[in-house]
Parts: C-alpha cells; structure tokens; sequence
C-alpha cells in the first residue's frame, strides 16, 4: 500500500507534465490533466479535505497503512511504521522547502501545482531528478522483497507493478522494453532510468505510460 501511495503522486506527475504538452496541440486535453492533477490534489493529497496538504495528513497516510495498535503489538511492523514516518517526514519537509510559498506550513493546490511544474522542468533540463524526488523512487525499490535486488525477475516485476494497479500484460512489455528483453539486468538503476524515461516520454498510449495515457 505504501509503495502505490508513492506511485499515485509520480502518476499525478506524469499527467500534469503530459498535459501541458497536449495543451499546445488541445486546450480541451490541457484542461482534462489539469482537472486530474486537482482531483488528485484533492483525494490523495489532502486527506482530510482542508484544501491543505499538511503533516495531519501524512500521519493519517501512516496511520492507514501500519497503525499505531498494529505496531504496538509487532516488532516488525513497529519498524516499517517508523520506516514510513522518516520517509514521509522527509518528503514532506522538502516538499514545504520547496513549494510553501507562503511560508505557513500548509500546500495549497496552486504551490502542489508549481512543484509539478519545477520538478519536470528540472528533470527536462538536466535529466535528473531532485535529491528529495529520487528518494520516493528508492523507497519505491526498498519496499519490494526481491530475490536479487540486482537482477529483478520479470515475474518479481510484474507483482510490483500490479501492487500499483498495473496489469500483468503491461508490466511484462514494460519489463521487456526497458531490459532490452533482457539483455540488460533490472536493477535499481535501471528502474530509475525507467523513471525518468517515464516521465519525459510525450508519445501518447507508448508503453512507458505504464497503460495510463
């Protein structure tokens, strides 16, 4: 649950970027991501509906996947549950370093959407990511228990991916692009070149959209 979590906010990415580029060719598709982007914003991001996104709501994430009653009562959960909370508490720091404009400790819709837009300008310019962004790609990994964390599996990749909602077929064609139908070995690093063709990519219905665009 946690590792979808993180790949709802890289999704919400990839349909903001995506809109902006249909936006040159059709107002209507740029208006469509632009409301998804909001929508987004506004059922995953702001759990208690505020119009803010704050720590509370990051807590009631924790609190949804591993709570407090499981972890007291488990020494294994009680690790992931903290795992999660240095996780999320990172994130949400540089999220605010970042975005809170205003400076009060709150991310309203219009700074959530100018981190959107620095995150993929700065990933097009230097085809890197933020030190803070690449952390969610890493947590992303770490979540998984894989055999060979260095030569990931199709199989182990594709239960991963259908943790996120990605049906098998598209996680198998995924895993045969990116390796090269296994000439090259799925590690981390290539997951993360993965991530980044992810979100450059401007092909409608390509294969690197994950099946969403």
């Amino acid at each position: 649950m946690y590792s979808a979590y993180i790949l709802l906010i890289i999704c919400a990415l990839h349909q903001y970027n995506y809109g902006k580029i249909s936006a040159a060719t059709s107002a209507h598709n740029s208006t469509t991501k632009s409301k998804q982007a909001e929508k987004f914003f506004s059922h995953v991001l702001d759990i208690n509906s505020d119009g803010m996104v704050n720590w509370i709501d990051f807590e009631s994430v924790i609190e949804s996947i591993v709570s407090k009653d499981e972890a007291s009562k488990n020494a294994r959960l009680k690790v992931l549950r903290k795992r999660l909370e240095q996780h999320f508490q990172k994130f949400f720091w540089e999220l605010l370093k970042v975005g809170d404009s205003n400076q009060d400790g709150d991310i309203d819709l219009n700074e959530w959407l100018n981190v959107l837009d620095d995150v993929v300008n700065d990933l097009k310019k230097t085809n890197e990511f933020p030190d803070w962004f690449e952390d969610l790609f890493k947590s992303l990994w770490r979540a998984n228990e894989f055999f060979n964390e260095k030569a990931v599996l199709k199989d182990e990749f594709a239960n991963m991916l259908i943790a996120w909602d990605i049906d098998e077929n598209t996680a198998g064609k995924l895993y045969d692009f990116i390796t090269e139908n296994g000439k090259k070995a799925m590690d981390y690093h290539l997951f993360a070149i993965l991530m980044k063709k992810f979100f450059l990519n401007e092909i409608p219905n390509h294969i690197l959209n994950l099946g969403r665009a």
